[in-house]
Formats: structure tokens, sequence, C-alpha cells
């Protein structure tokens, strides 16, 4: 690699951080959040993220006895393209709650989505959920 692509890489490197500076720094279980007077994270930027107790208890009744094991935010990977681009849920768990919450079919350990889902569910989950820009494509 030359030195220019080597510096481009960490130019890149630095503008994505900043573009994912709301993803959390640690994440929390379901369970834990309900517990929580008022329940938080932390981001990578150091700010606080306060969840909605209504879309946790929305989550809780969605999975039942398997909610518990729900961590949170659910992470949605936006992967760009030459044309639309799509949106990808990752884990067992996730997929089974986005899925239910969408009242779409899972298929499986991961769920593609496109721009009017991805509208629909931050509109039932806005803060249950984040989307963190994944360069590349897939």
């Amino acid at each position: 690699m030359s030195e220019d692509q080597d510096a481009l890489t960490r130019y890149l490197e630095g503008e994505l951080r900043l573009v994912n500076k709301h993803v959390p720094y640690k994440r929390k279980k379901l369970c834990e959040l309900l517990g929580e007077s008022i329940p938080y994270i932390v981001l990578r930027d150091g700010s606080i993220h306060v969840f909605d107790p209504e879309e946790l208890k929305r989550l809780k009744q969605v999975l039942g006895d398997k909610a518990c094991d729900l961590t949170l935010p659910i992470i949605i990977e936006y992967v760009p393209s030459d044309q639309e681009g799509f949106y990808v849920v990752n884990g067992a768990l996730e997929v089974e709650a986005v899925s239910k919450v969408l009242e779409c079919e899972e298929k499986g350990g991961q769920l593609i989505l496109y721009r009017p889902q991805i509208i629909e569910l931050r509109r039932k989950l806005r803060t249950s959920t984040t989307i963190l820009i994944k360069p590349g494509g897939r």
C-alpha cells in the first residue's frame, strides 16, 4: 500500500468513526433496562442514550420468555451500494423481534430490510434500534 493510500485509509477510518459515534459503548439486556428507573446506555462519543420504556415493554411482550436475552439497542447495519443500499439485522433474537414488530417473515439468523421497512421500524422502535454504517458492501 502506498503512502497516499495509507493516509486515505486512515482518513476514511476516522470519518467512519465520526459517522458511527452514536454506536453504543456497551449494550444492555432488555430485562436489565426494564429494571432501571431511567433505562439508558453510554455511546462511544460519551453521550447518554435513553430508551423509551414503552418500546422496551413492547419488545418484552413480542419476545415472551426469550425477551431477557435480547441485547439493546438492536444494531442495524446499513450497507451502501451503487443502487439503493439495504439494511441488515443479525442475530436470531434480534431478527425475531424485528420480524414480529414489522409483521414480516424471517428467514434464519439474518433479516434484509429496505428503506420503507426501516422507516416503519424506526417509527415503532425509535430508541431501541440504531443504524451502523458499514462500508464496502457485501
